[in-house]
C-alpha cells in the first residue's frame, strides 16, 4: 500500500508540474511579446515620437502582435534602430533570463519555469527573425535592411550564433529544471524530448494556419521526420558539446587493474567493438537526417517565398450595364520577387458585389513571370442574369464595392500549392 500511496503523489506531481509548466508556457509568451513590443515604443518615445497603439496577441501564433506609432521625419538610422529595437530587447531578456538561471541555483521552481519561459520565448522570437533574415527578411528585419544595408550574411551569422549558443544553454537549464523539480534521472532525454515536441507543435500551427498545401501522407511523413532528427539534434548537441567541455566524459580512473581473464577481456572488448557500431549507425542516421531536413528546408523555404511573397491582384477596372447580360473587366496583375521563373497553372476565383456572391471563374490561360518581374493581362467576363437582382439592390443603395477571392495554383515539391489573394476595388456601372 503504501508503494501505491507513493506512485500516486508522484503522479499527481508531474500532473501537477506539467499544467504550471504549460500555462507559465502560454503566460511568458504573451510577456515576451509585450517585452518586445516594448522595445520599438522606448525607441519611438525617445526620439520624440508617439505609440498610437499597441496590440498584444493572446491568440498568438493566430494573430500577431504590432506597435502604431507616428515620428515626425524620422532619419534612416532612427527607423533602422526603432525596427531593431524588439529584437535587441528580447535578446537582452532572454540572456538576462539565462544568466540568472545558470549563476543562482536557490530559485523557487514556479520562478525557475517561468524565467525559463521567458528567456526561450525571447530567444525565439530573436532567432527566427535573424537567421530567416539571411535568407528571406520579413518584419523587423525587412524594415530595417530597407534603411540601412546591412548584410544579410551578417544578420544570419548573429542568428546562427545565437542559435546554436542560446540553445545549448537552455537545454542545460530545463535539464536541471526537470533534474531538481522531478527529481528524473532521464533529464537529458525529456529535454530532447522537449524540442522534439516543440518542433512538432510549431509545423502543426503552420498547417493550421496557413492550410496544407501537401498531400496528408507528405504532411505526416515531413512530421515523423522532423520529430526524429530534432530529438537525434537535441541529444547529438548536448552530448557533443558536454564531450568538448569535458563533463560528459566517464572517469577512468578507478578501473580494476587486476589481471582479467583471457574470457572476460574478449567480453569486454566485443562490448566495446558493439558500442562503438551503435554510435557509428546512431551518428550516421543523425547525418542522413540532417541532409535530409537540409533538403527539406530548402524546399520548406522557397515554397514558403512563392507563398507569402507572390502577389495576385484582380481589380475590377469596368462594369457595363448595357442592353444584355451586365460585362465585367478586369485586370489581373501578378507579381514575382522571387528567384525562379513562375507558371501558374490556374487562377481560380470568386467575384462578390457588396459581400454578395456574383460568379465564379477559372483562369487556364496564364502567362509565365520571370523571376523578380511580373505579368498583366485583361480578362473580360459576363455576370449571370440570374444575380441582376444583387445588382438592382446594388443600384438603389449606390454602393459598389467588387470583392474578388481565389487561389492560384502551382506545382511544387509539395505538389499543387496553393497562393492565396483577395483583391477589393469599386466600380459604379457603365449604362449605355
Amino acid at each position: 500500500m503504501p508503494v501505491t500511496n507513493t506512485s500516486m503523489a508522484q503522479r499527481r506531481e508531474y500532473v501537477r508540474f506539467l499544467l504550471t509548466f504549460l500555462f507559465l508556457g502560454f503566460m511568458m509568451k504573451v510577456l515576451s511579446e509585450f517585452i518586445h513590443e516594448m522595445g520599438h515604443a522606448s525607441l519611438v518615445l525617445i526620439f520624440g515620437g508617439r505609440v498610437t497603439g499597441m496590440s498584444i496577441s493572446v491568440e498568438w501564433p493566430f494573430t500577431l502582435s504590432h506597435t502604431r506609432w507616428e515620428l515626425q521625419n524620422p532619419t534612416d538610422i532612427q527607423i533602422a534602430l526603432i525596427s531593431a529595437a524588439g529584437i535587441i530587447f528580447d535578446v537582452v531578456t532572454s540572456l538576462t533570463g539565462q544568466t540568472i538561471l545558470r549563476t543562482r541555483k536557490d530559485i523557487r521552481p514556479f520562478l525557475a519555469i517561468a524565467l525559463f519561459w521567458l528567456s526561450f520565448w525571447s530567444y525565439l522570437s530573436s532567432v527566427v527573425y535573424l537567421v530567416m533574415g539571411a535568407f528571406y527578411p520579413f518584419g523587423d528585419v525587412l524594415d530595417l535592411i530597407g534603411v540601412m544595408p546591412v548584410p544579410q550574411l551578417w544578420i544570419g551569422t548573429i542568428g546562427v550564433v545565437l542559435l546554436i549558443s542560446f540553445t545549448y544553454s537552455l537545454s542545460l537549464i530545463l535539464r536541471d529544471i526537470f533534474s531538481s523539480v522531478l527529481g528524473l534521472v532521464n533529464a537529458s532525454e525529456m529535454v530532447s524530448y522537449f524540442w522534439a515536441i516543440l518542433h512538432m507543435f510549431f509545423v502543426s500551427i503552420t498547417i493550421v494556419k496557413y492550410g496544407m498545401p501537401m498531400p496528408p501522407t507528405i504532411a505526416v511523413t515531413v512530421l515523423v521526420l522532423i520529430f526524429v532528427w530534432s530529438f537525434f539534434a537535441a541529444r547529438w548537441l548536448l552530448v557533443i558539446v558536454s564531450r568538448l567541455r569535458g563533463t560528459g566524459v566517464k572517469s577512468e580512473l578507478f578501473i580494476s587493474t587486476r589481471e582479467r581473464s583471457p574470457d572476460l577481456a574478449a567480453n569486454d572488448e566485443a562490448r566495446r567493438r558493439n558500442q562503438r557500431l551503435g554510435y557509428a549507425v546512431l551518428f550516421s542516421a543523425a547525418l542522413i537526417s540532417l541532409i535530409l531536413t537540409g533538403y527539406m528546408i530548402n524546399q520548406y523555404t522557397t515554397t514558403y517565398s512563392l507563398v507569402m511573397k507572390t502577389g495576385i491582384e484582380i481589380d475590377v477596372t469596368g462594369f457595363d450595364l448595357g442592353q444584355g447580360e451586365p460585362a465585367l473587366n478586369l485586370s489581373v496583375k501578378i507579381v514575382n520577387p522571387n528567384r525562379n521563373t513562375l507558371k501558374l497553372r490556374k487562377i481560380e476565383f470568386d467575384v462578390q458585389l457588396n459581400q454578395k456572391y456574383m460568379d465564379h471563374q477559372v483562369l487556364g490561360q496564364i502567362p509565365v513571370v520571370q523571376p523578380k518581374s511580373e505579368a498583366s493581362f485583361d480578362h473580360f467576363l459576363l455576370l449571370p442574369v440570374d444575380r441582376m437582382f444583387t445588382i438592382d439592390q446594388a443600384l438603389e443603395e449606390g454602393k459598389w464595392e467588387w470583392q474578388i477571392t481565389g487561389s492560384g495554383y502551382v506545382e511544387t515539391l509539395f505538389g499543387d500549392t496553393l497562393l492565396r489573394f483577395k483583391s477589393v476595388s469599386t466600380g459604379s456601372p457603365h449604362v449605355d
